[in-house]
């Protein structure tokens, strides 16, 4: 695997110090599109140690992103970070999740005391159709409005196969109305048989994102390392 870069600086909707940290492995692996749980070693800390000590505290705003979800990172990494957390006066961790840790999630968060923290959910789309179709491990009865008694951010994926632009509308639409925070994820073709629509992809990224550029908790990400990381 490339050196990938793990960490950035953001001052977009969200400024913050953003971190891709390595993970034990993701405890579902099955979604469609995804090839990123393949981010793993047997010492995770070792990666991550060198890209903790990087974290400044200038935004007091901490983002960290691993190979899966947060609960998947190991004893050490979450012990380091909450140590950087309150030495650097950070006040807000960001983490991303699955599913199916909802439950798990204030559990987590009482491990940084310190910190508000917050987590976003890669649902994806809200489309139940679809999550079945990517086996993105998300039942269709769960609704946006149930992702946002756990969840204050959410990742949508945009110009995968199976989408229309009336589904992408509304799901962006939705996570407006019902998160704080969502990020909107142009498909990157990878290892995986997925496909994107390059006709979505080039609607979106000359019709739909110029608008969006400056809406509130909104970040575009037309290619997967726009962020700095990865």
């Amino acid at each position: 695997m490339a050196e990938l870069v793990r960490y950035a600086k953001i001052n977009t909707v969200l400024p913050r110090e953003f971190l891709l940290l390595q993970g034990k492995g993701c405890i579902f692996k099955k979604c469609a599109f995804c090839d990123y749980h393949t981010d793993i070693s047997d010492d995770p800390f070792s990666v991550n140690l060198p890209v903790l000590e990087q974290v400044t505290g200038e935004f007091g705003v901490l983002d960290i992103i691993n190979s899966g979800s947060a609960m998947e990172l190991d004893e050490q990494t979450l012990a380091l970070i909450r140590q950087t957390a309150d030495q650097k006066q950070i006040h807000t961790l960001w983490f991303e999740a699955h599913w199916l840790y909802h439950d798990q999630l204030k559990e987590f968060a009482a491990l940084f005391p310190n910190q508000t923290v917050k987590f976003r959910c890669g649902a994806e789309t809200f489309d139940p159709q679809l999550r079945i179709a990517w086996n993105k491990g998300i039942p269709k009865e769960v609704t946006a409005e149930k992702i946002a008694e756990y969840f204050q951010g959410v990742c949508l994926l945009i110009a995968a196969e199976g989408q229309t632009k009336e589904g992408i509308l509304r799901d962006i639409e939705t996570a407006q109305k019902h998160f704080e925070y969502c990020s909107l994820n142009v498909f990157v073709p990878n290892s995986t048989p997925f496909r994107r629509d390059d006709v979505l992809a080039v609607w979106f990224a000359t019709e739909v994102a110029p608008a969006l550029s400056h809406a509130p908790g909104v970040e575009i990400l037309l290619n997967n390392t726009d962020l700095g990381v990865g």
